[in-house]
């Protein structure tokens, strides 16, 4: 499976997003050390409970929609050798930091960047997983989000799975008044939004999904969750699997089938 990469021009971006592209060109390379200021808790919590219920042993290929400078893509590829990557973003200053880890991590026979909008975007060839971590957020209309879950639906081979990160609208975010939705493109930024989880139910069920499960990670304020004592940690993978986790932290995780 292979897809052309490189800077061979700008992809046809929709005209809702171009302008983040800037913006995620301009801030590329600080993307990695600001999300690390989450903390360790936070990232056990989300990408550590991804990495153990995706079934990544049984090898095979992975759609990354939205991979940006390869947080998730890198983690994987070194943990599960078997599984193959097709990175893909809008942002070429992104991929090519990308890029550029895997080649220092020797790891690039095994991600493939693609730079390409994935509201547009199918994969070849069919894959086992997609996995959208905190980008369907961004997505600025309804419609493109849609057109975005049909693209992961067509890009599934029979049996595989969507797994995706979004932010939760939480009962606390209402009662101090938080904007659902907060739209900075006009001035240099991006557009941004959390989803109550029917919401995000009914968005995956309009694209074809019906084998939908949610489950969510109790995370609290990053000032909080770095004080977590470590030995709780274990703990809060296991609370994940609790039915109704969803309504807990401010983090929904999503995996879905087709019919």
């Amino acid at each position: 499976m292979t897809e052309s990469c490189g800077h061979s021009g700008a992809p046809d971006v929709n005209p809702e997003q171009r302008a983040e592209v800037v913006f995620r060109d301009r801030t590329a390379t600080g993307y990695a050390g600001l999300v690390a200021e989450r903390g360790h808790y936070w990232w056990y919590t989300v990408q550590q409970f991804l990495l153990r219920c995706m079934g990544l042993q049984r090898g095979g290929w992975l759609y990354d929609a939205g991979c940006g400078v390869g947080v998730y893509a890198l983690k994987i590829a070194e943990e599960f050798p078997t599984v193959r990557i097709l990175a893909v973003d809008f942002s070429a200053c992104s991929l090519e930091l990308l890029r550029e880890s895997a080649r220092e991590r020797g790891l690039s026979e095994r991600i493939v960047c693609v730079q390409a909008d994935i509201t547009q975007w199918v994969a070849p060839s069919p894959v086992r997983w997609v996995l959208c971590t905190e980008v369907l957020q961004h997505i600025p209309t309804q419609d493109l989000r849609l057109r975005a879950l049909q693209c992961f639906a067509k890009s599934l081979m029979p049996g595989g799975e969507l797994w995706m990160v979004v932010a939760r609208y939480t009962c606390r975010d209402q009662h101090r008044r938080i904007p659902k939705e907060i739209d900075e493109r006009a001035g240099g930024g991006y557009f941004r939004m959390r989803f109550v989880p029917d919401e995000l139910r009914g968005l995956m069920r309009q694209a074809g999904f019906s084998r939908m499960h949610l489950f969510g990670a109790p995370v609290p304020p990053a000032r909080i969750g770095q004080r977590l004592p470590r030995k709780l940690w274990k703990f809060a993978l296991w609370l994940q699997r609790v039915p109704g986790s969803f309504w807990m932290g401010r983090v929904l995780i999503a995996r879905a089938r087709l019919c």
